[in-house]
């Protein structure tokens, strides 16, 4: 018994990827032409062009190498759709990340014939093999929704009151758009388009999302210059800010004007906190009303 497991092992390590990659081919192949339940391991090795021997040594029965073509293609659809080599895909505002994904995943469920093929055969089979099915969403579709939920808890900002529910609305409009178009062959008879459908679903994501707070700086209504203001036929100065609120109006300085009151500041020894606080009460700088005025 150790000798033919050290046997088995021996085979999984030396099995090269190229052929690994043959057996799921020639499995693909044969389980899309015959279905699950009558597919054999003969026409599998046959299809692939091994041995039985080094098809069993590696995946040991029927049911494991299906369970591996759906590991394969799990990892396949989840490269192209959330695209982990870049670390910045889920960056960006909701309405693009969102949009990117579900045209991403649109794209590798409607036109990834193999894919299509390879759904229905697990539908059709899941009544005698349950467990297959099982593995297939376990593999393929509970990820997506894990990662989904993950995006919409990181952005409250979307103010959904439930995310995981949120990612089975998204995912689940996907699918049943895909089943309805692409397996189910009525595309003619409840005609719509992908763009259609993938604008009105992340409205519908994104209706609630709260406006970003703007970033101001608390200094930039003092540091930009204002306009030479115009005057009047009669020598008055315009109201050149009329059209702003009153008290954006109040803050309002020039640089011209914060540098003489420095000098002023200045002339007097005083900080330029204690020559406003002076003006504030007083209106004037006169010498008497300085805060120290009394002590001297």
């Amino acid at each position: 018994m150790k000798k033919k497991q050290t046997q088995s092992n021996q085979g999984e390590r030396l099995l090269s990827p190229e052929k690994v990659d043959a057996i799921l081919a020639g499995a693909m192949q044969e389980f899309l032409a015959n279905g699950y339940a009558a597919t054999t391991m003969d026409k599998v090795t046959a299809a692939a062009g091994v041995s039985k021997t080094t098809v069993y040594s590696y995946f040991q029965d029927k049911e494991r190498l299906f369970i591996a073509l759906i590991e394969q293609l799990a990892q396949e659809n989840f490269r192209a759709v959330f695209n982990p080599q870049d670390p910045h895909f889920l960056e960006g505002e909701p309405q693009t990340v969102l949009r990117r994904l579900a045209a991403n995943i649109l794209v590798r469920m409607t036109e990834q014939q193999e894919v299509l093929n390879l759904v229905r055969l697990i539908i059709g089979e899941s009544g005698r093999f349950p467990l297959l099915a099982q593995e297939f969403v376990r593999n393929i579709h509970k990820p997506a929704l894990e990662m989904l939920t993950q995006y919409f808890i990181e952005h409250p900002e979307l103010q959904l009151p439930d995310p995981e529910v949120a990612a089975r609305i998204f995912m689940g409009t996907l699918v049943h758009f895909t089943i309805i178009q692409n397996m189910l062959h009525s595309h003619q008879l409840l005609p719509m388009s992908r763009d259609r459908l993938i604008a009105h679903l992340i409205h519908l994501v994104t209706s609630n999302q709260l406006p970003k707070t703007p970033t101001v700086n608390q200094y930039s209504g003092t540091r930009q210059k204002s306009s030479r203001r115009k005057r009047t036929a009669s020598g008055k100065f315009k109201m050149d800010y009329g059209c702003e609120p009153k008290h954006l109006r109040s803050i309002r300085l020039t640089d011209t004007a914060w540098e003489k009151l420095a000098e002023l500041a200045s002339e007097n020894s005083l900080t330029r906190s204690e020559a406003i606080e002076i003006f504030a009460r007083n209106g004037t700088l006169d010498e008497q009303n300085w805060p120290y005025a009394a002590e001297s």
